[in-house]
């Protein structure tokens, strides 16, 4: 095998172990969200909160421009994230 080969499996292995930690830390995310569904339940306090979702999107953009990734990706990305998990605690919590 080339080296250039070589480096190109090696690249790929390094991605392929990222991914499977956004997905382990997605997993741990969720079990999170499933306790804090069950605690907004048992204090009787809505699920949706404008304000922490506004802020989380503003911390996770500045996170993320501060680390040199497109703003707008981030953004779309944690949209996504927490409007799952907004669905989860509508639906898996009960």
């Amino acid at each position: 095998m080339s080296k250039a080969k070589s480096r190109l499996a090696r690249i790929r292995t390094g991605i392929d172990h990222i991914d499977d930690q956004i997905v382990r830390q997605l997993a741990k995310r969720r079990e999170l969200v499933l306790e804090l569904a069950r605690l907004k339940r048992e204090l009787d306090i809505p699920i949706f909160d404008r304000k922490r979702e506004q802020a989380l999107i503003e911390r996770v953009r500045r996170w993320g421009k501060d680390h040199g990734l497109n703003e707008e990706f981030i953004e779309v990305l944690f949209r996504l994230i927490v409007m799952n998990s907004k669905e989860m605690q509508y639906h898996e919590a009960l």
